[in-house]
């Protein structure tokens, strides 16, 4: 027997810190339940839309936040967003923690963050574990350079096997050194080849056209929150790639006082499966587990959404 979908309850609300707005979208099928705040990846990337568009439904146990950072989507302002920096995106994602506790009478809320997201909610849940049951990190970052060389051999050894000849000559002719992040060739072939080859959003069926698609097609957005999602993305990652590229996630966050879910697709070149997994032996928390889904890449919630739905129920919040 399918059981029927729960009627869920949407709203879109902006916030105002330090005279800036910021958007967020919550859902929930009960406004009882725990509380989860998403932190999207990108930079300056909003994936409201990209998993709307999956079989996911998690705001059946949860209610959700999708908050876009400030710069990104809803929450772009060149005028009132001031410059963005690591420090500032954490002491946003507080101000929103406290805003969900609330609005919702909460003690503490769950986060979930994914790829950059990652980097963002391990450090705030490492400084401010007072706020949160629990972390769950997905496409979790641990070095981003390392991570990128696992990247660049991945693509590399596909088109060879592949026996795509002008793929391996154009991959070959980018050299990937610890300046790869400004590097426009670099970022030009892993457009062009990370989720051809299956390393990127998905493991099949997902291509750059479909993540433009699903956003400019959600209809929660005005145009004018649609036009300036490029800029987000855009001004985010010139703001933000730096710190990326030269942080170390586990000396940002090498101690949870909460338990942490670590769930990772084994075939993820966006955030590298052996940088995850090095994140999550060196970490220490009081409780810990790591989640290999052996079928996706970048977006297990997505690929093998059942399989994250159990762990979610089960394993995250123990029913």
């Amino acid at each position: 027997m399918i059981k029927e979908a729960k009627k869920v309850a949407f709203s879109k609300e902006y916030i105002e810190i330090d005279g800036h707005k910021t958007g967020l979208f919550l859902e929930t099928v009960d406004s009882r339940n725990p509380v989860l705040l998403f932190l999207h990846g990108g930079p300056g990337f909003p994936q409201y839309p990209f998993l709307k568009k999956s079989e996911l439904r998690w705001e059946e146990y949860f209610t959700v936040c999708y908050w876009e950072q400030r710069g990104t989507g809803m929450s772009y302002d060149a005028s009132t967003q001031g410059k963005i920096t690591f420090d500032r995106l954490c002491k946003d994602a507080l101000v929103v923690t406290e805003y969900l506790k609330n609005k919702y009478n909460q003690e503490k809320i769950y986060l979930c963050g994914h790829s950059w997201g990652t980097m963002l909610g391990s450090h705030i849940v490492h400084l401010h574990p007072e706020h949160f049951h629990a972390y769950i990190g997905v496409g979790q970052m641990g070095r981003h350079y390392e991570s990128n060389q696992h990247t660049y051999a991945f693509l590399l050894d596909s088109a060879v096997e592949k026996g795509d000849k002008r793929a391996e000559k154009d991959i070959r002719s980018v050299t990937l050194d610890k300046e790869y992040y400004k590097s426009q060739e670099y970022r030009r072939i892993l457009g062009r080849y990370l989720n051809k080859f299956g390393g990127g959003a998905k493991r099949t069926g997902y291509s750059n056209w479909q993540g433009i698609k699903h956003l400019f097609s959600c209809s929660h957005y005005t145009w004018k929150e649609k036009l300036n999602f490029p800029k987000g993305i855009f001004a985010s990652y010139d703001a933000l790639s730096e710190t990326m590229a030269k942080t170390d996630t586990v000396q940002l966050a090498p101690r949870f006082d909460v338990p942490v879910h670590i769930i990772h697709g084994k075939h993820d070149y966006q955030t590298s499966y052996q940088e995850a997994k090095r994140f999550y032996e060196l970490i220490e928390a009081p409780f810990k587990k790591m989640y290999t889904f052996e079928q996706s890449a970048h977006s297990p919630f997505v690929e093998e959404h059942e399989e994250f739905r159990r762990i979610l129920e089960e394993e995250v919040l123990g029913r």
